[in-house]
């Protein structure tokens, strides 16, 4: 369940100590009947056995129920109590109140009910109620006899604990850190059986099966053949759907319009099952030999009554066509290859050996030290991993466990000793591993972790989202005693979310180098579905009905349908905590069939894609919502009176793009909104008033007005706990006084600063505007006054139209920003030169300069130390942390001197640097101070139309080279570890000295007739050749019987030593 029993009795008994409530008198019965369920160690009892005894489950089912209404009805007395404060300020009801204050308690309640007496009757109807529902519960817990689990629980202050859950990890698992080496070797071989035609023929298509239990990696050797460079070139189309458990015949067309799509046509509008697969046949038909990745087959109906026609009336146009199918189930895959060459590949679990290597790769070094340390735990470490089957993800969960541990025989025996291994396993969902994993997170982290299966599988999980839904739902709180402003709720999500990832839970997606969105593999996945079962539900398109039928009230359920509108009014489920709509809604003739009130309880709203406008007037309705996103939508204004919505804390409206109207003025009622953000595509204005929101954390952006009738930037002023802060619009401030009343620098607790003009030449699309002298002074003096905390972590400046930099970020106590981790200056494009001293910034790890139109220059002082920095200690080298760097569009850019601070044995520059990115500029050369022998970390070199520029070498760490629009660049030497080689439009290039066995080297020139001759000393294992000169295609293909043999065999004798020679028709992507 989403919300765990040992967590939430002492959510609620939290609540009902607030001092508004108390004042009621009203709910002492509840508190009381809430503590005798006992102490936490035993419903956390409870909450272990619920897993495997139904019995348990239903009892906790029960008292959750009741929980749940008694949070209800807590939440509606807070919310009375707080009305009756804001009518005593303003003099209402002090007569009330002076005799309340001295009123014994049932006087008091009494004086309560004549003062409200609808609100009273009701409430204490719903108390009385609430308390026989408890006492009843409480009076069946004796007969389950739960025991004390207190040894679950890590003591504060345990020198033995582990002191790591919060550390921030610093790299990602590589594939053969997941899987083991041994997927490579599988891999070859089935793109050899893929390659060599699996012995189909006659225009029958060959399907391969790759199947085993979940976890043990079949997806992943499905992507590693997927993204092979030979399968590539050999399959002119690939096609991968992931078909996953739930399939419904409505899914059907979903299935075969990304099929379409991805074979490169286009799916006819409003068709039928009939039109789209005969459409997939012509399109399939016409490609050339494809590719079809059936991912995650739990049913053979996708192929027999989807896809099997189509694809085999391609394949005989096509012959060499080929199927996998990846599945659990053995006789799916036998049906799905009947009536065409069959293959199966089963993955077979890991050997002992490499679980245990695989093991130890998911304790960090800086926690275990090198791998012999663990030797002398390796006997324990071999009986865990025996436990976990061979299988890696069970292996990842637990390694996962153990990085919270310290490496000691005494916390590892406890693992190993731990009853959660003997829990029944009939349940095919109930992976034990995952038992022990799950059963090691406090109460409030599995609170976290369960809703995560809210997502449906495979969706992307945004860690800004999920945090505020956590949050809304009450699943995070600060530690006891901690001192105010130090902590947020934000920072427990963010740490409960790097814990998560920490253990293996939920993976991040490597696009993302801040890891803020993760997905959960399909094995955790099923496995927090079904410890959710009882509260939270993904409903797929074709399921609606079974929520109209369904007799269980759930808490938290996603909706989703891409292919045809939901029924509005089967949503019937009044107990919602949580309502996530990813689907076109069907709305009836009357209000009342598209009224929010039939969800009272919904903490948390987040419509995607559906239409939202309908249901704006009823948002009212939601007394209790905290949460509210609308993405994709058609809402044009937020409702008037959005002031009901006392609770409310986060907005987020993205991608709306017919929202146009102004911010209600009802909004600056709302004393608990902590986010507002409303995203690109929006136009929108704020009231007068705004900065009377001081609980505000993130505010983006902030649209700038000129002083009139809607707020100016002078009412950020009072706004100290901002974390991020998005000014937009800034050329429409007035003076630079003004701007100063922003109090930007004041604001301690800011982390996340974007500056941004709209409508001027600072780059985008009004690039090109002529300006006034006027605008440009008056912008340099509004930016000079928005000068941030030292605590900064991040900062962007867009669309700047100065001619300098703003003051403070030339100035030496600029460098000062020690937690600055990331800095993007982009449309700068009248700034001649960048600040000094940025190498002097010990935190910054990213760097991006980008649309920097006047810039010819980046000098020593770029790196140098300033002069003025008032730190007292200083890195002893320029960029400490960097690791990405990337200047592009700086067409004037020609010189960049380099100050080496290598010599004579001190550090080099930017000595962790692993990806460089530089993008059209004229640049002849790369400072030797970039490219040094002793520059260990750099991985990934990238340059686009550096015309200028003759010479690349001495890049000794480089793993990835990728060249384009160079045409002055004839040497290429000194890059000794170099695996993949990427080259496009570099008609001079005469040397190529590089790692002679490299992986793979990519060449393409339209004007390129002849192979080059720095080809012959090369023997990369694909040689890739792409936009060849037609002359030269042809020969290489034989494709012209008169081309004479004697020029192919000279040009084939160039490349005779690669190992794969593939010929692509256009540019590789």
């Amino acid at each position: 369940m989403a919300a765990v029993l040992d967590a939430l009795v002492p959510y609620v008994k939290q609540k009902i100590k607030d001092k508004a409530v108390q004042e009621l008198g009203m709910l002492m019965g509840v508190s009381g009947e809430i503590s005798k369920l006992g102490d936490t160690a035993y419903v956390a009892d409870a909450e272990r056995r619920r897993i495997d005894d139904a019995m348990v489950q239903g009892w906790v089912s029960k008292i959750k129920g009741a929980l749940y209404e008694a949070t209800d009805v807590v939440e509606l007395c807070k919310l009375d109590a707080e009305e009756r404060r804001r009518h005593e300020e303003r003099g209402l009801w002090r007569c009330w109140a002076a005799m309340e204050e001295v009123a014994p308690d049932f006087i008091r309640q009494v004086l309560f009910c004549l003062r409200n007496p609808g609100f009273a009757y009701d409430t204490g109807s719903r108390i009385k109620g609430l308390n026989a529902r408890l006492d009843g519960i409480r009076k069946e817990m004796a007969d389950f006899r739960f025991e004390p689990l207190g040894r679950f629980r890590r003591p504060p202050g345990d020198a033995d604990a582990a002191t790591i859950i919060n550390r921030t990890t610093t790299s990602l698992l590589d594939d053969s850190a997941i899987v083991g080496d041994a997927v490579q070797a599988e891999a070859n071989s089935l793109v050899q059986l893929l390659l060599t035609g699996g012995g189909g023929g006659g225009g029958t298509v060959v399907v391969v099966s790759i199947v085993g239990v979940g976890g043990v990696g079949k997806t992943t050797l499905a992507q590693k053949i997927y993204n092979d460079r030979a399968i590539q070139a050999a399959f002119r189309r690939k096609i991968w759907l992931a078909v996953t458990e739930n399939y419904t015949e409505e899914k059907a067309g979903k299935l075969l319009n990304t099929a379409i799509t991805q074979a490169g046509g286009e799916p006819p509008r409003g068709g039928d099952k009939q039109v789209l697969s005969q459409a997939l046949a012509d399109v399939l038909s016409v490609v050339g030999k494809f590719l079809l990745v059936m991912d995650d087959v739990w049913s053979e109906r996708p192929w027999t009554d989807v896809l099997k026609i189509p694809v085999l009336q391609a394949a005989r146009s096509n012959p060499g066509s080929m199927v996998i199918v990846t599945t659990r189930k053995e006789h799916i895959a036998k049906d799905m290859g009947l009536g065409a060459t069959y293959h199966q590949h089963r993955v077979r679990p890991m050997r002992d050996g490499d679980a245990w290597s695989l093991l130890k790769k998911q304790l960090p070094p800086q926690d275990v030290g090198s791998d012999s340390d663990l030797d002398h735990l390796k006997h324990i470490g071999m009986q865990i991993v025996r436990n976990c089957d061979g299988l890696p993800l069970a292996i990842k969960a637990i390694g996962g466990l153990l990085r919270t541990k310290k490496a000691t025989k005494r916390q590892w025996t406890d693992v190993l000793d731990d009853p959660t291994w003997k829990t029944d396993k009939t349940h095919h969902d109930l992976n034990i591993a995952l038992c022990l994993s799950y059963e090691d997170l406090s109460p409030e982290l599995k609170q976290c972790f369960l809703y995560c299966s809210l997502f449906p599988k495979g969706h992307s999980i945004q860690q800004g989202i999920v945090i505020g839904m956590w949050m809304s739902e009450g699943f995070l709180k600060l530690p006891p005693n901690s001192e105010a402003g130090l902590k947020e709720l934000e920072d427990i999500g963010m740490d409960y979310y790097k814990d998560l990832m920490t253990r293996n839970l939920i993976e991040p997606d490597d696009k993302f180098r801040d890891r803020s969105l993760c997905k959960m593999h399909d094995v955790i996945h099923s496995f927090a579905q079904y410890m959710a079962k009882e509260e939270a539900l993904v409903v797929g398109q074709g399921q609606i009905s079974s929520l109209v039928d369904s007799s269980q009230k759930f808490r938290r359920l996603w909706v989703e349908s891409a292919e045809s509108e939901v029924e509005y009014t089967a949503l019937k489920q009044e107990l919602l905590r949580s309502l996530i709509i990813n689907a076109r809604m069907k709305f009836g003739a009357n209000t009342g069939d598209y009224s929010l009130s039939k969800f009272p309880s919904l903490r948390a709203l987040f419509v995607i894609h559906a239409e939202s406008d309908r249901f704006v007037e009823s948002l009212g309705k939601l007394k209790h919502l905290r949460y509210l996103r609308l993405e994709n939508t058609d809402i044009t204004r937020l409702p008037d009176d959005i002031d009901k919505m006392k609770l409310l804390e986060h907005i987020s409206i993205c991608n709306c793009t017919m929202f146009t109207g102004q911010i209600p003025i009802s909004i600056l009622k709302l004393e608990h909104l902590r986010h507002l953000a409303i995203g690109a595509g929006t136009k929108f204005t704020v009231p007068k008033g705004f900065g009377g929101l001081t609980n505000l954390r993130t505010l983006a952006p902030f649209p700038a007005q000129r002083d009139g009738e809607w707020c100016s930037v002078q009412e950020l002023g009072p706004l100290s706990r901002l974390r991020t802060l998005e000014l937009g619009r800034l050329e429409a401030v007035p003076s630079g006084s003004m701007a100063a009343e922003a109090m930007i620098c004041n604001k301690d607790h800011l982390r996340v600063l974007v500056l941004m003009c709209y409508d001027k030449s600072g780059g985008g699309e009004a690039a090109g505007t002529v300006l006034k002298e006027d605008d440009i002074q008056r912008i340099e003096e509004v930016f000079d006054q928005l000068c941030p905390p030292l605590q900064l972590e991040t900062l962007k400046i867009s669309n700047y139209f100065g001619r300098r930099l703003p003051i403070w970020m030339c100035m030496p106590t600029a460098m000062d920003m020690d937690s600055l981790t990331g800095l993007e200056l982009i449309g700068i494009s009248l700034c001649t030169q960048l600040p000094d001293g940025l190498g002097r910034l010990r935190s910054l790890e990213v760097l991006i300069v980008d649309f920097a139109l006047a810039i010819r220059r980046v000098g020593p002082e770029f790196q140098r130390h300033s002069a003025g920095s008032t730190s007292s200690t200083r890195p002893s080298s320029s960029f400490p942390r960097l690791h990405f760097l990337k200047f592009s569009r700086l067409p004037e850019w020609e010189e960049w001197e380099w100050e080496e601070e290598a010599q004579g044995g001190g550090t080099i520059a930017m000595p962790v640097l692993d990806t460089i990115t530089i993008i059209e500029c004229k640049l002849d050369l790369l400072p030797p101070g970039l490219a040094s022998s002793t520059r260990v970390h750099l991985r990934e070199l990238y340059l686009i139309d550096v015309g200028r520029i003759t010479i690349l070498e001495n890049f000794p760490s480089v793993l990835s080279l990728s060249v384009k629009l160079c045409p002055g660049l004839k040497t290429v030497r000194g890059f000794p570890r170099l695996q993949t080689a990427y080259f496009e439009s570099c008609p001079a290039l005469e040397v190529l000295e590089v790692n002679p066995a490299l992986d793979t080297l990519d060449v393409g020139d339209p004007a390129m007739e002849t192979l080059p001759e720095y080809m012959r000393g090369l023997k990369p294992r694909i040689l890739g050749l792409f936009g060849l000169h037609q002359k030269l295609r042809d020969l290489l293909l034989l494709a012209n019987s008169n081309d004479p043999l004697a020029e192919y065999r000279a040009e084939m004798d160039k490349i005779k030593h690669c190992g794969k020679l593939l010929i692509y028709d256009g540019r590789i992507k």
